[in-house]
């Protein structure tokens, strides 16, 4: 589901419907279901919503190609501060999908995600075989 005011996203809530079948504003679904075709989504949103420290999570976050992955060091290492702060901030990231945090793994392990890791393995695996076997 998808929360919205007029065109600006406020939060996007990950289920494990298909993206086609979202619910929300025409215009943010139609960006949904193109993130079946090309691995990514645009969808305006509101930035005053976010930190100064969580937009420059997410925007880093936001340039991870689809069927990539880097871990939460490597964040932290790139923005100068700890993995554990960049986990709180992709906790807090209210757009999966649109801020693919999906993308962020521990160096251990898969990490969370806010719909659970079922559904980040999913989005990986769809993006490892739908994005780099072109």
């Amino acid at each position: 589901m998808v929360e919205h005011t007029e065109n600006t996203a406020t939060k996007v809530n990950l289920t494990t419907e298909k993206l086609a079948e979202i619910e929300g504003h025409p215009l943010i679904v139609k960006r949904f279901q193109a993130y079946e075709k090309y691995g990514k989504v645009i969808v305006p949103f509101k930035d005053e919503l976010l930190t100064p420290f969580q937009l420059k999570v997410f925007s880093t976050v936001m340039a991870i190609p689809p069927g990539k992955t880097i871990t939460y060091g490597q964040i932290a290492k790139i923005l100068k501060t700890s993995p554990r702060a960049v986990g709180q901030a992709l906790k807090r990231n209210p757009f999966p999908i649109i801020i693919p945090c999906h993308r962020v793994i521990s160096s251990k392990n898969i990490g969370g995600f806010s719909a659970g890791t079922s559904i980040k393995k999913l989005l990986l695996n769809f993006e490892t075989n739908h994005f780099t076997q072109r």
